[in-house]
């Protein structure tokens, strides 16, 4: 009986969801704003995440752009986001960032899941590239 009922839970959560994004099939991608609030979240989670990795650093990551945002409906939902980082300074002292000049911006997509009937988020998939640089 617990077991049905788990599973009525999470076939409504997952319809809820996907009606939230205007959609009804799950495991296809579709776009959404950028500008939506539970995409901003997964972005500052993404980057909170890649901050966290890199944390023997000098200097942090902030969003400088979403460029596209996707989310998708599995066994939880799949928020896949392209964006541009820019790197800031930890330290209120600029010789601790002193290569930050040579620093360049990144481009990266990220996948963050979210299993919200399980309270659990985490960067699914990251990968990150130097920004090329435009010459005049």
């Amino acid at each position: 009986m617990l077991l049905l009922f788990s599973v009525c839970l999470w076939v409504s959560s997952m319809v809820s969801s996907a009606e939230a994004y205007g959609q009804i099939m799950t495991g296809h991608p579709r776009d959404v704003s950028v500008h939506n609030s539970k995409v901003m979240r997964a972005a500052q989670f993404a980057v909170k995440d890649l901050n966290q990795a890199n944390s023997q650093q000098p200097f942090s990551y902030q969003i400088t752009n979403v460029t596209s945002a996707k989310v998708q409906v599995v066994a939880g939902i799949n928020y896949i986001m392209e964006m541009q980082l820019r790197p800031v300074c930890k330290s209120r002292s600029p010789r601790k960032c002193h290569k930050r000049a040579q620093l360049k911006e990144l481009r990266c997509s990220f996948v963050v899941t979210e299993i919200p009937w399980e309270h659990k988020r985490f960067v699914y998939r990251r990968s990150c590239k130097h920004k090329p640089q435009k010459h005049f």
